[in-house]
């Protein structure tokens, strides 16, 4: 069994707080220490026109602070809403920024041992947070977003969501999981390596 100690360090780029909240209280579910997640600079409380934008804008600039830090026990967790587009389109776009050619070609430009994961809400994070919280089936084309929703409101959703999705639904293996971006965000923890 691998020790505390022996964890990464997690760096999160993300678009919002709720991306945040959820990515944060799930790793410490994982039993990660929360002193040893950070957070890229991500915009809290500010307002954005395009947080997609900035996730496009940052991701090679994390992947180079990552890469040149090889030696130190890191890993990286990325998350962008897949929004109108796919998840393999937001994937593409991603892979864009660190190699223009190999991304036009849907080539993943990590490499197989880098602990960096990169999850895609398709619609957006709320979706996963019905899916995961109401027990049903949902359209990842549909918006579940609740603008009427505080902000404490929404961090306590994705707190909550995140601690039944690492307790309750992921013990029961990937398999049970229909919803289809939700899937592919769970192989990619596997990328993480604890």
């Amino acid at each position: 069994m691998t020790s505390r100690d022996d964890l990464p360090e997690v760096t999160i780029l993300c678009e919002d707080i709720d991306q945040e909240r959820f990515i944060r209280q799930y790793l410490i579910c994982r039993g990660l220490d929360d002193r040893k997640i950070k957070d890229f600079g991500n915009p809290k409380g500010r307002v954005i026109e395009n947080n997609n934008a900035l996730i496009l804008k940052h991701y090679s600039a994390i992947m180079k602070s990552y890469r040149t830090g090889k030696y130190r026990n890191i890993a990286v967790v990325v998350m962008i809403d897949a929004d109108e587009d796919s998840v393999s389109d937001k994937m593409r776009s991603l892979h864009k920024k660190i190699d223009e050619a190999a991304g036009n070609l849907n080539k993943d430009t990590r490499l197989p041992n880098e602990k960096v994961a990169i999850f895609v809400p398709a619609r957006n994070i709320e979706t996963w947070f019905y899916y995961i919280m109401e027990g049903q089936e949902c359209n990842e084309n549909t918006d579940y977003k609740d603008k009427k929703m505080s902000a404490e409101e929404r961090i306590k959703l994705a707190e909550s969501a995140a601690k039944k999705l690492a307790r309750e639904i992921c013990p029961q293996g990937v398999d049970r999981i229909t919803l289809p971006s939700l899937r592919y965000a769970c192989t990619e923890l596997q990328r993480l390596q604890f």
